[in-house]
Protein backbone atom coordinates (compact mmCIF):
# COMPACT_ATOMS: atom_id res chain seq x y z
CA UNK A 1 0.00 0.00 0.00
CA UNK A 2 1.43 3.65 -1.20
CA UNK A 3 0.91 6.45 1.03
CA UNK A 4 -2.46 8.25 0.58
CA UNK A 5 -2.66 9.98 -2.80
CA UNK A 6 -4.30 13.25 -2.44
CA UNK A 7 -0.90 16.03 -2.55
CA UNK A 8 -1.17 19.41 -2.77
CA UNK A 9 1.49 21.90 -4.61
CA UNK A 10 2.51 24.75 -2.58
CA UNK A 11 -0.11 27.44 -1.79
CA UNK A 12 -1.37 29.91 0.35
CA UNK A 13 -3.78 28.53 2.61
CA UNK A 14 -7.12 29.59 3.87
CA UNK A 15 -8.26 28.67 6.84
CA UNK A 16 -11.58 30.09 9.57
CA UNK A 17 -11.14 32.85 7.32
CA UNK A 18 -6.96 33.08 7.87
CA UNK A 19 -4.95 32.95 4.84
CA UNK A 20 -1.30 31.69 5.89
CA UNK A 21 1.12 31.83 3.29
CA UNK A 22 3.92 29.48 2.19
CA UNK A 23 6.09 27.93 4.37
CA UNK A 24 4.81 29.84 7.18
CA UNK A 25 3.39 28.91 10.74
CA UNK A 26 0.19 30.31 12.33
CA UNK A 27 -2.23 29.94 15.53
CA UNK A 28 -5.74 30.90 14.68
CA UNK A 29 -9.14 31.08 16.45
CA UNK A 30 -12.41 29.96 14.87
CA UNK A 31 -15.55 31.01 16.51
CA UNK A 32 -17.59 27.61 17.66
CA UNK A 33 -20.54 28.59 19.60
CA UNK A 34 -21.97 31.22 21.87
CA UNK A 35 -22.71 31.09 25.57
CA UNK A 36 -25.67 32.33 27.64
CA UNK A 37 -23.87 35.51 28.18
CA UNK A 38 -22.51 36.42 24.68
CA UNK A 39 -18.71 35.05 25.15
CA UNK A 40 -17.64 33.49 22.25
CA UNK A 41 -16.35 29.99 22.31
CA UNK A 42 -13.14 29.29 19.95
CA UNK A 43 -11.54 26.77 18.45
CA UNK A 44 -7.43 26.91 18.28
CA UNK A 45 -6.04 25.73 15.56
CA UNK A 46 -2.55 25.87 14.05
CA UNK A 47 -1.48 25.98 10.41
CA UNK A 48 1.96 24.81 9.22
CA UNK A 49 2.16 25.38 5.10
CA UNK A 50 4.99 23.58 4.19
CA UNK A 51 6.84 25.03 1.09
CA UNK A 52 6.88 21.95 -0.47
CA UNK A 53 4.48 19.61 -2.35
CA UNK A 54 2.78 16.86 -0.18
CA UNK A 55 -0.23 15.53 1.41
CA UNK A 56 -2.30 17.30 4.01
CA UNK A 57 -2.54 16.20 7.49
CA UNK A 58 -4.96 16.62 9.77
CA UNK A 59 -3.56 16.12 13.85
CA UNK A 60 -6.31 16.60 16.85
CA UNK A 61 -6.58 15.69 20.23
CA UNK A 62 -9.04 16.23 23.05
CA UNK A 63 -12.58 15.86 21.60
CA UNK A 64 -13.21 14.71 25.37
CA UNK A 65 -11.71 17.38 27.41
CA UNK A 66 -9.54 15.16 29.80
CA UNK A 67 -7.69 13.75 27.19
CA UNK A 68 -4.75 15.99 27.82
CA UNK A 69 -1.87 13.94 27.04
CA UNK A 70 -2.96 14.48 23.38
CA UNK A 71 -2.64 18.50 23.69
CA UNK A 72 1.06 17.74 24.75
CA UNK A 73 1.74 15.21 22.17
CA UNK A 74 0.61 17.61 19.37
CA UNK A 75 2.80 20.75 20.88
CA UNK A 76 5.60 18.67 21.20
CA UNK A 77 5.61 16.32 17.92
CA UNK A 78 5.20 19.87 15.62
CA UNK A 79 7.42 21.95 18.09
CA UNK A 80 10.62 21.76 15.89
CA UNK A 81 8.75 21.92 12.40
CA UNK A 82 10.18 24.22 9.81
CA UNK A 83 7.33 25.26 7.49
CA UNK A 84 10.16 25.99 4.73
CA UNK A 85 11.48 22.69 4.54
CA UNK A 86 7.84 20.72 5.32
CA UNK A 87 6.72 19.00 2.40
CA UNK A 88 2.24 19.62 2.79
CA UNK A 89 0.59 20.77 5.48
CA UNK A 90 -0.75 20.21 8.66
CA UNK A 91 -4.34 21.47 10.22
CA UNK A 92 -3.71 20.71 13.67
CA UNK A 93 -6.44 21.38 16.47
CA UNK A 94 -5.27 20.80 19.73
CA UNK A 95 -8.22 20.74 21.71
CA UNK A 96 -10.95 19.46 19.32
CA UNK A 97 -13.86 20.40 22.26
CA UNK A 98 -12.88 23.48 24.28
CA UNK A 99 -16.06 23.61 26.25
CA UNK A 100 -15.24 19.54 27.62
CA UNK A 101 -11.72 21.09 27.78
CA UNK A 102 -12.86 23.96 30.33
CA UNK A 103 -14.56 21.37 32.38
CA UNK A 104 -11.47 19.11 32.32
CA UNK A 105 -14.40 16.35 31.90
CA UNK A 106 -14.98 13.85 29.05
CA UNK A 107 -18.06 15.88 28.47
CA UNK A 108 -19.07 19.17 28.37
CA UNK A 109 -20.40 19.37 31.93
CA UNK A 110 -22.06 22.95 32.20
CA UNK A 111 -24.20 22.47 29.34
CA UNK A 112 -24.96 18.80 30.09
CA UNK A 113 -25.96 19.25 33.44
CA UNK A 114 -28.44 22.61 32.02
CA UNK A 115 -30.54 20.32 29.83
CA UNK A 116 -29.52 16.97 29.63
CA UNK A 117 -31.74 15.64 27.05
CA UNK A 118 -31.67 18.20 25.14
CA UNK A 119 -27.88 17.46 24.45
CA UNK A 120 -27.98 13.97 23.42
CA UNK A 121 -26.09 13.02 21.83
CA UNK A 122 -23.52 14.46 24.11
CA UNK A 123 -20.60 12.83 22.66
CA UNK A 124 -18.89 14.91 19.69
CA UNK A 125 -16.50 12.19 18.80
CA UNK A 126 -19.84 9.83 17.77
CA UNK A 127 -21.51 12.80 15.95
CA UNK A 128 -19.82 13.06 12.94
CA UNK A 129 -20.05 14.68 10.02
CA UNK A 130 -22.07 16.74 12.38
CA UNK A 131 -25.06 19.32 11.73
CA UNK A 132 -23.90 22.90 11.74
CA UNK A 133 -27.98 23.39 13.04
CA UNK A 134 -27.57 20.72 15.32
CA UNK A 135 -26.99 20.58 19.41
CA UNK A 136 -23.63 21.16 20.81
CA UNK A 137 -21.84 18.31 20.11
CA UNK A 138 -22.86 18.24 16.50
CA UNK A 139 -22.69 21.66 15.96
CA UNK A 140 -19.01 20.95 16.87
CA UNK A 141 -18.09 17.87 15.11
CA UNK A 142 -19.34 19.95 11.81
CA UNK A 143 -16.79 23.00 12.62
CA UNK A 144 -13.91 19.78 12.94
CA UNK A 145 -15.33 17.76 9.58
CA UNK A 146 -14.88 20.73 7.71
CA UNK A 147 -11.40 21.08 8.32
CA UNK A 148 -10.50 17.36 8.00
CA UNK A 149 -12.47 16.59 4.67
CA UNK A 150 -10.03 19.37 3.71
CA UNK A 151 -7.51 16.94 4.05
CA UNK A 152 -5.34 14.12 2.70
CA UNK A 153 -5.53 11.94 6.38
CA UNK A 154 -6.02 12.20 9.75
CA UNK A 155 -5.31 11.26 13.38
CA UNK A 156 -7.24 11.53 16.05
CA UNK A 157 -5.71 11.38 19.60
CA UNK A 158 -7.64 10.13 22.72
CA UNK A 159 -6.80 8.92 26.31
CA UNK A 160 -9.37 6.85 28.11
CA UNK A 161 -11.20 8.79 30.62
CA UNK A 162 -9.84 9.14 34.22
CA UNK A 163 -9.45 5.58 35.56
CA UNK A 164 -8.32 3.44 32.64
CA UNK A 165 -4.96 3.81 30.59
CA UNK A 166 -4.48 2.24 27.26
CA UNK A 167 -1.04 0.96 25.67
CA UNK A 168 -0.27 3.24 22.54
CA UNK A 169 -2.91 1.73 20.36
CA UNK A 170 -3.62 2.50 17.05
CA UNK A 171 -7.30 1.43 16.17
CA UNK A 172 -8.56 1.19 13.09
CA UNK A 173 -11.68 1.79 11.09
CA UNK A 174 -13.38 -0.85 9.21
CA UNK A 175 -11.55 -2.47 6.26
CA UNK A 176 -15.29 -3.33 4.64
CA UNK A 177 -15.00 0.75 3.72
CA UNK A 178 -12.31 -0.13 1.08
CA UNK A 179 -9.23 1.59 0.02
CA UNK A 180 -9.50 4.64 1.88
CA UNK A 181 -9.45 2.04 5.36
CA UNK A 182 -6.21 0.13 3.73
CA UNK A 183 -4.94 3.63 3.51
CA UNK A 184 -5.48 4.42 6.85
CA UNK A 185 -4.09 1.25 7.80
CA UNK A 186 -0.88 1.94 6.25
CA UNK A 187 -0.69 5.17 8.06
CA UNK A 188 -0.75 3.44 11.10
CA UNK A 189 2.28 1.05 10.32
CA UNK A 190 3.93 4.36 9.41
CA UNK A 191 3.09 5.74 13.06
CA UNK A 192 4.72 2.50 14.59
CA UNK A 193 2.70 2.34 17.60
CA UNK A 194 3.05 -0.71 18.73
CA UNK A 195 -0.42 -2.44 18.72
CA UNK A 196 -2.49 -1.96 15.82
CA UNK A 197 -6.81 -2.98 16.43
CA UNK A 198 -7.91 -4.13 13.06
CA UNK A 199 -11.94 -5.72 13.75
CA UNK A 200 -14.75 -5.03 12.23
CA UNK A 201 -16.98 -5.16 15.41
CA UNK A 202 -17.18 -2.48 18.15
CA UNK A 203 -17.23 1.13 19.16
CA UNK A 204 -14.78 2.05 17.45
CA UNK A 205 -15.86 1.13 13.96
CA UNK A 206 -19.20 2.30 14.80
CA UNK A 207 -21.00 4.97 12.30
CA UNK A 208 -20.61 8.61 13.93
CA UNK A 209 -17.31 8.03 15.01
CA UNK A 210 -14.27 10.46 13.52
CA UNK A 211 -12.06 7.80 12.16
CA UNK A 212 -15.09 6.00 10.25
CA UNK A 213 -16.96 9.23 8.50
CA UNK A 214 -13.68 10.57 7.61
CA UNK A 215 -12.33 7.14 6.07
CA UNK A 216 -15.84 7.12 4.52
CA UNK A 217 -15.38 10.73 3.15
CA UNK A 218 -12.02 9.59 1.60
CA UNK A 219 -9.76 10.93 4.30
CA UNK A 220 -8.36 7.86 5.69
CA UNK A 221 -7.90 8.19 9.33
CA UNK A 222 -7.63 6.11 12.49
CA UNK A 223 -8.11 6.59 16.24
CA UNK A 224 -4.77 6.54 18.56
CA UNK A 225 -5.70 5.86 22.21
CA UNK A 226 -2.06 6.14 24.45
CA UNK A 227 -2.03 6.82 28.03
CA UNK A 228 -4.64 7.83 30.86
CA UNK A 229 -6.97 10.86 30.87
CA UNK A 230 -6.78 13.74 33.34
CA UNK A 231 -2.89 13.33 33.30
CA UNK A 232 0.12 14.21 32.03
CA UNK A 233 2.43 11.31 31.38
CA UNK A 234 5.95 11.98 30.31
CA UNK A 235 6.59 8.61 29.03
CA UNK A 236 3.20 8.73 26.94
CA UNK A 237 3.78 12.47 25.72
CA UNK A 238 7.24 11.15 24.09
CA UNK A 239 6.01 8.18 22.79
CA UNK A 240 2.97 9.51 21.35
CA UNK A 241 4.88 12.47 19.39
CA UNK A 242 7.74 9.52 18.62
CA UNK A 243 4.49 7.99 16.96
CA UNK A 244 3.16 11.53 15.18
CA UNK A 245 6.90 12.30 13.73
CA UNK A 246 6.77 8.51 12.44
CA UNK A 247 3.18 9.20 10.60
CA UNK A 248 5.08 12.52 9.32
CA UNK A 249 8.49 10.86 8.13
CA UNK A 250 6.05 8.04 6.61
CA UNK A 251 4.32 10.41 4.28
CA UNK A 252 7.48 12.01 2.85
CA UNK A 253 6.64 15.02 4.83
CA UNK A 254 9.90 15.79 6.68
CA UNK A 255 13.35 13.82 6.69
CA UNK A 256 14.56 11.55 9.41
CA UNK A 257 14.27 7.93 10.19
CA UNK A 258 11.40 6.05 11.74
CA UNK A 259 12.06 5.05 15.40
CA UNK A 260 10.69 1.62 15.78
CA UNK A 261 8.79 0.36 18.94
CA UNK A 262 10.39 -2.80 20.85
CA UNK A 263 7.73 -4.70 20.05
CA UNK A 264 4.17 -5.07 17.51
CA UNK A 265 1.14 -6.64 17.89
CA UNK A 266 -2.03 -6.73 15.31
CA UNK A 267 -5.70 -7.32 16.96
CA UNK A 268 -8.41 -8.38 16.08
CA UNK A 269 -11.15 -7.31 18.58
CA UNK A 270 -11.11 -5.92 21.87
CA UNK A 271 -12.63 -8.10 24.87
CA UNK A 272 -13.45 -5.98 27.90
CA UNK A 273 -13.34 -8.05 31.36
CA UNK A 274 -15.57 -6.77 34.07
CA UNK A 275 -16.18 -7.57 38.03
CA UNK A 276 -18.19 -9.92 39.78
CA UNK A 277 -17.49 -8.58 42.82
CA UNK A 278 -16.61 -5.40 44.67
CA UNK A 279 -13.79 -4.18 46.22
CA UNK A 280 -10.17 -3.17 45.95
CA UNK A 281 -8.33 -3.76 42.59
CA UNK A 282 -5.26 -4.93 42.64
CA UNK A 283 -4.01 -5.64 38.85
CA UNK A 284 -0.81 -8.11 38.65
CA UNK A 285 0.62 -7.48 35.19
CA UNK A 286 2.46 -4.96 33.83
CA UNK A 287 0.54 -3.29 30.74
CA UNK A 288 1.09 -4.45 27.55
CA UNK A 289 1.56 -7.95 28.52
CA UNK A 290 0.87 -11.08 26.55
CA UNK A 291 -1.33 -13.38 28.23
CA UNK A 292 -2.56 -16.96 27.61
CA UNK A 293 -6.38 -18.03 28.65
CA UNK A 294 -6.13 -19.25 32.18
CA UNK A 295 -3.21 -16.13 33.80
CA UNK A 296 -4.10 -14.43 36.25
CA UNK A 297 -5.06 -10.58 35.52
CA UNK A 298 -6.40 -9.41 38.89
CA UNK A 299 -7.46 -10.25 42.47
CA UNK A 300 -10.43 -8.10 43.84
CA UNK A 301 -10.17 -7.82 47.68
CA UNK A 302 -12.91 -7.21 49.80
CA UNK A 303 -12.66 -4.20 52.63
CA UNK A 304 -11.89 -6.73 55.07
CA UNK A 305 -8.37 -8.07 53.17
CA UNK A 306 -10.63 -11.26 51.65
CA UNK A 307 -9.86 -12.39 48.02
CA UNK A 308 -13.70 -12.37 46.80
CA UNK A 309 -12.30 -12.44 42.87
CA UNK A 310 -9.56 -13.75 41.24
CA UNK A 311 -9.62 -12.46 37.52
CA UNK A 312 -8.72 -15.01 34.92
CA UNK A 313 -7.84 -14.08 30.85
CA UNK A 314 -10.63 -16.12 29.29
CA UNK A 315 -8.67 -15.71 26.35
CA UNK A 316 -5.35 -15.29 24.72
CA UNK A 317 -4.61 -11.83 24.27
CA UNK A 318 -2.36 -8.76 25.41
CA UNK A 319 -2.84 -6.67 28.03
CA UNK A 320 -4.25 -3.45 26.19
CA UNK A 321 -6.18 -1.40 28.55
CA UNK A 322 -5.66 -1.75 32.40
CA UNK A 323 -8.16 0.16 35.09
CA UNK A 324 -6.32 2.52 37.25
CA UNK A 325 -9.23 2.79 39.60
CA UNK A 326 -8.05 1.67 43.07
CA UNK A 327 -11.44 0.23 43.75
CA UNK A 328 -14.50 -1.57 41.40
CA UNK A 329 -18.11 -2.13 41.85
CA UNK A 330 -20.01 -5.43 40.24
CA UNK A 331 -19.81 -4.64 36.56
CA UNK A 332 -17.14 -2.27 36.27
CA UNK A 333 -13.65 -2.74 33.55
CA UNK A 334 -11.19 -4.10 35.38
CA UNK A 335 -9.21 -4.79 32.12
CA UNK A 336 -9.63 -4.99 28.58
CA UNK A 337 -7.77 -7.63 26.38
CA UNK A 338 -6.69 -7.18 22.27
CA UNK A 339 -7.44 -10.68 21.42
CA UNK A 340 -4.93 -12.00 18.80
Amino acid sequence: MSMPTASHEPAPLTVGGTTVAVGARTRLQIDLIELADGATVKLPVVVINGARRGPRLYLGAAIHGDEVNGVAILSEALAELDPETLAGSIICVPVQHPLAFYADHRIPLSQFMKSPLDQAPIDAWTCFPGDPRGNLAQIVAAALFDLIRRCSCAIDIHTPTRGGRYVPIAILPSMSLGAPAEQAAWLAEQAATGYVMRTNIGMYVSPGILCVEATKSGVPAFTFEIGEGGHLERAMIDEGARCVRNALIGLGMILGERRLPATAHVMREFLGIRARRGGLLHTLLPLGSQVRRGDTLAHIVDIFGDTVETVLAPEPGVFVRATTLSTVSTGERVATLGLI
